[in-house]
């Protein structure tokens, strides 16, 4: 199972915690685990694009919510924040797959693929109830310098998605991860997820 290619551009920002994003650079996140956010209600998390640029937030992150051998990253994170009015983009994701579920059996399956600890994925399944989560496998790639962009009125909110006001070149971008070790891993996961 291989991701789509890296566009030459990409205007879709997907805002995700900037200690996951953390995680993801450092190869020990490959999967989002997904609702949607806050003005999204009702809605669940669509998965809009393929491709996108990771927008790193920094509001509602707890630290309480990863296991404690990551809660470091919040700190690493920090170092590497914008200065305020703007947003650092490092990393962009692809796709590969993704599964919708309720079972929580499930996610506690994929604990080697992602960073955060039973509360929150108890927390995940308990708002909106009637709403699935979202398990997508992203394959992450490193921008070949940081982009910084000022941050408009229209990119704030708890939303999940924002078109970006103008694309970000990404011709340079770099897999995180080698072929080799992402592709053992996404066997790994075929085991535990019926991926599509």
């Amino acid at each position: 199972m291989s991701a789509p290619a890296v566009p030459a551009a990409c205007a879709v920002a997907l805002k995700e915690w900037a200690t996951v994003l953390t995680a993801m650079e450092r190869g020990e996140q490959l999967v989002l685990i997904r609702k949607g956010g806050l003005i999204e209600p009702g809605t669940g998390f669509e998965l809009v694009s393929p491709s996108f640029v990771f927008y790193p937030t920094f509001e509602h992150q707890a630290v309480n919510y990863l296991r404690p051998q990551y809660r470091h990253y919040f700190e690493d994170a920090a170092t590497r924040r914008a200065p305020d009015g703007a947003v650092r983009l490092d990393l962009v994701g692809v796709a590969v797959s993704s599964v919708q579920s309720h079972d929580p059996a499930v996610i506690e399956r994929l604990s080697a693929f992602h960073v955060y600890n039973d509360a929150f994925l108890s927390q995940r399944l308990k708002w909106q109830p009637d709403e699935p989560l979202m398990v997508v496998l992203v394959r992450a790639y490193r921008l070949r310098a940081p982009v910084q962009l000022p941050v408009p009125p229209h990119y704030a909110g708890c939303k999940s998605w924002v078109d970006l006001d103008a694309p970000v070149p990404l011709t340079d971008a770099r897999p995180v991860l080698d072929d080799a070790v992402f592709e053992r891993h996404v066997r790994e996961l075929g085991t535990l997820l019926p991926l599509r």
